[in-house]
């Protein structure tokens, strides 16, 4: 028996219980018991259906192999010849796995439909062939494609899915191993963010980085190194402090300006810096709390040249320059 695109073709192959079937039995092209017997009028000798259909088919003449007669519309199936046959007796094909099962050709399509020994297609068609007795225990425990839900997440799917390294680089609640060396616990992928947040052996920076030191540790060492480096970390936050108020102190040669210079001569009104301490600089005049114009610096001093340099007034602004360190208020 053999198989091609339109089905089963040739004639029956089983292990018979008996002697091995009469001569008339066989098909004379494939030399099994005939499937479908046909008795062509040539000869009448026996073929299967099958065999004769594929010799037409060939189209090499469609002639009897056995007298080289013609065959077209020269055979018919032979009844006779068929209820012999069927009522052979063969064991079981599955007789090497297991089945004691024998019975008739004619029965043995019924019990292959119900053995458990037989090879039958996974029904989640994973491609795998179980045999029958098997298919539960498979379809359950080990098909590919059966569903379950994964051990740490809960989401469902096709176990294939669900054990995949693609799920599983996923899977929000998979316990991970700490990062942190030293660090034994295991967290839900989902908490592993908050976790290095308190994390006794996450790396952190010093808590006075911002002022300058530079030094890194585990988190459970910062109360230890904040108590060894408590004068370290004075001197460097001074420092910083002393840094910060020189920046906000203008240079010691810094151009002001004050505008509409003409309408406040004009008007009289008194020139000042919008600051606290406005009083100290007041129509260009020394007051007993201020600077006044003697601390100007004077044309001369500054080697005015008006062809190559600045205005000393200039678009009704009057620019001068101070040398003193100036307080950041005193902007005009």
């Amino acid at each position: 028996m053999a198989t091609s695109n339109n089905g089963t073709y040739g004639g029956y192959s089983y292990n018979f219980v008996t002697c091995d079937p009469p001569d008339e039995y066989l098909c004379h092209i494939c030399t099994l018991v005939a499937r479908d017997p046909q008795q062509v009028t040539c000869c009448s000798n026996i073929y299967c259906k099958s065999c004769l259909d594929t010799l037409k088919e060939k189209g090499q003449g469609f002639i009897c192999p056995t007298c080289r007669s013609s065959l077209e519309g020269k055979y018919f199936k032979d009844g006779r010849v068929e209820r012999g046959i069927k009522s052979l007796k063969v064991y079981c094909t599955n007789t090497d796995s297991g089945c004691q099962w024998k019975g008739t050709i004619k029965d043995i399509d019924t019990h292959l439909h119900s053995c458990p020994y037989q090879l039958v297609p996974c029904t989640n068609e994973c491609g795998a062939m179980i045999r029958r007795s098997s298919l539960k225990t498979h379809l359950t425990d080990n098909c590919t494609q059966r569903i379950v839900n994964c051990q740490y997440c809960k989401q469902r799917g096709t176990y294939q899915l669900i054990t995949s390294s693609s799920h599983f680089d996923e899977c929000p609640d998979l316990p991970i191993q700490c990062s942190n060396e030293g660090c034994n616990e295991k967290i839900l992928r989902h908490s592993l963010a908050s976790h290095n947040e308190t994390c006794p052996k996450a790396i952190v920076p010093c808590e006075y980085n911002t002022v300058g030191c530079n030094k890194k540790m585990k988190r459970e060492e910062q109360e230890k190194h904040n108590e060894e480096s408590m004068k370290h970390h004075l001197d460097i936050a001074m420092k910083k402090i002393d840094a910060l108020q020189v920046t906000v102190l203008l240079p010691r040669k810094h151009v002001l300006k004050l505008n509409q210079y003409t309408q406040l001569k004009e008007e009289e009104e008194d020139w000042c810096s919008p600051g606290p301490g406005k009083e100290r600089v007041t129509r260009g005049e020394v007051s007993k709390h201020g600077w006044g114009y003697s601390k100007f610096i004077v044309h001369a001093a500054l080697r005015h040249n008006p062809s190559q340099v600045f205005q000393y007034r200039k678009d009704d602004s009057l620019y001068f320059k101070v040398t003193s360190k100036a307080k950041p208020w005193l902007a005009l």
